[in-house]
């Protein structure tokens, strides 16, 4: 059976790939589902943590000044608290090593130093549109300045339009930005203003002094001019892709194992329950090879029985359908057997009656021609008449031994009796037939040491003369006919073949069958044919545990035909 085939006949396999198919819609749905979630709130943390990060650096620039957490004016109605003169410093502004200030920078904080930013934070800190400063912390902890063409991205990203507060807005816009240090998630920050030096560039690029107050004016009055600062603080969403890798990957993974486990279960557990249907496929199929049209078999004893016929079950439903088919079977044997022995009945019992008459006729027939004397026509006449009651004769001796050799087989009566040798039978039948058909060209070929079969001699003399009689019969003069007889796989093989123009196609199927003729108006011819020649052959033969068939044309040949039987060797 072709693999096309068997998966559509199986219906244990059909039914577990069905199951998995199933079964791993379901688990790519709910993989699916669980990776776009924990991508999702992997993106949402590390939003929050984007947030918290500008939050820290919105604090740690603002300690520096003009921030929540930078150094007021004192008041002057507190004297110990007065400012120092200009230009003095306090030893620890001046040695402090926790300091952040970047020379490069004149002194101002780096947000990458803000205590907690973690590692592969970026910030590209922007004063009046002016980026100031743009770099990352690498994994290695060094501070890294990021590359030109990253910095243009993050301009041209229009993140810097989005500044907020971090302290007034929690939440803050957070954006995906591809770099060239890889993929991050960034949002900009309105960072406290910073005052200018005290002294402002002039457009042509002269420094001016900046203008002091006037003595009158208090230090309330005094207005310091600041710098707009807009600070990018992003960081890496590599861990994103890595965690929902392996989400996705453990996801899949499992998946296929649970499939590999659920299609082996469910192939053991499929097969485990159809294990009832292919209980009652045996027994149909045990049914089907039974001899039904040869001999009386008892259906009934295959009959399915315990819960394989019990109502309320696929199983059982099937199995009470086979039981009710096989019933019907029986049943119908039955009352065929019945039918068959009347028949046979009949036959044999109309066979007997016409034997008393047919002998008186051929009596009388005899006497006739003994006492009387007969003009010429008289003696043709009376010469037909026994030759016609020979022949009704010789149907009735047929009809009578069709009708033992039937009822030895309902009996299934086994051979009985000596072996006898088939070739000896073959060569006297080749001798008989020579002698009434001369016109006809026989040739027989037996070898040298004997076949033994355990048939009736007297059935055996009469297959061989049926076989050859009826080559003699329906071929016309001149025909060639070959008599052989060999051994095959342990048989005995007897074949009569000739070189006549065959038997037509359409007649072949019936050609052993009771009354058969080998012409379609069933006529008789010259000779006289009852048709039960082969039929009788292939009884004997079937009766003695062999069988027949006829091949026409000949193998080999344009015409002839070959009929042969096989016998079981004594």
């Amino acid at each position: 059976m072709s693999p096309r085939l068997r998966w559509r006949r199986s219906l244990a396999l059909r039914t577990v790939i069905g199951v998995v198919v199933l079964v791993a819609l379901v688990l790519a749905a709910m993989g699916t589902t669980t990776a776009l979630i924990a991508q999702r709130t992997l993106s949402a943390q590390l939003d929050d943590s984007v947030r918290q990060a500008m939050s820290r650096s919105w604090n740690f620039l603002g300690d520096q000044g003009g921030g929540p957490g930078a150094a007021q004016p004192s008041s002057p109605a507190e004297p110990s608290e007065a400012p120092e003169p200009s230009g003095a410093a306090e030893p620890s502004d001046v040695a402090d090593p926790t300091s952040a200030a970047d020379p490069a920078d004149d002194g101002q904080r780096d947000p990458l130093a803000a205590p907690g930013q973690p590692v592969g934070v970026l910030a590209l800190v922007q004063e009046d549109g002016r980026t100031t400063s743009a770099r990352y912390l690498g994994e290695d902890g060094e501070i890294r300045e990021l590359p030109a063409e990253d910095v243009a991205a993050i301009e041209d990203s229009g993140v810097l339009n989005e500044a907020a507060d971090p302290q007034q807005d929690s939440d803050a816009p957070v954006r995906a930005l591809e770099l060239s240090i890889g993929a991050y998630r960034m949002g900009a920050s309105q960072a406290p203003s910073s005052p200018q030096d005290g002294a402002e560039k002039a457009p042509d690029g002269q420094a001016q002094a900046s203008q002091a107050p006037a003595p009158s004016a208090s230090p309330q009055d005094a207005q310091v001019k600041t710098q707009d600062r807009v600070v990018v603080t992003g960081l890496p969403a590599a861990q994103i892709e890595r965690t929902t890798a392996t989400i996705v990957t453990t996801v899949v993974l499992v998946s296929l194992a649970a499939l590999a486990v659920i299609a082996a279960a469910g192939l053991w557990w499929v097969r485990r329950s159809l294990e009832p249907l292919r209980r009652i496929s045996r027994s149909a199929s045990d049914v089907a090879q039974l001899p039904l049209a040869q001999a009386r078999v008892p259906v009934a004893d295959h009959l399915v029985r315990g819960d394989l016929a019990q109502e309320g079950s696929e199983v059982g439903e099937v199995g009470r359908a086979l039981n009710t088919l096989l019933l019907s079977v029986d049943h119908a044997m039955t009352r065929r057997d019945a039918s068959e022995a009347q028949l046979r009945r009949f036959v044999a019992d109309a066979s007997h009656e016409l034997r008393t008459p047919l002998a008186s006729v051929r009596g009388y027939a005899d006497m006739l021609r003994l006492r009387e004397e007969l003009t010429p026509d008289g003696q043709r006449i009376l010469d037909r008449l026994l030759a016609q009651a020979q022949r009704m004769n010789g149907l009735v001796e047929d009809l009578l031994l069709l009708a033992r050799l039937d009822a030895d087989a309902g009996a299934q009566q086994q051979p009985s009796g000596d072996p006898v040798d088939l070739g000896e039978i073959t060569a006297e039948a080749v001798m008989d037939a020579q002698a009434a058909g001369p016109a006809h060209a026989w040739e027989l070929d037996v070898p040298d040491e004997p076949v033994p079969v355990r048939v009736p001699a007297a059935q055996l003399q009469q297959t061989v003369a049926n076989l050859l009689s009826n080559a003699r019969k329906h071929t016309p003069a001149g025909t060639r006919v070959t008599t052989s007889l060999g051994i095959r796989d342990g048989r005995a093989v007897l074949a009569v073949a000739d070189d006549g123009p065959g038997i037509p196609e359409h007649l072949q199927p019936t050609a052993f069958d009771r009354f058969a003729r080998g012409d379609d108006a069933r006529t008789a011819g010259a000779e006289g044919s009852s048709g039960l020649g082969l039929a009788i052959v292939r009884t004997i033969a079937e009766s003695a545990g062999g069988s027949a068939r006829l091949k026409s044309p000949a193998p080999g040949h344009a015409h002839g035909t070959v009929v042969e039987i096989e016998l079981p060797l004594a």
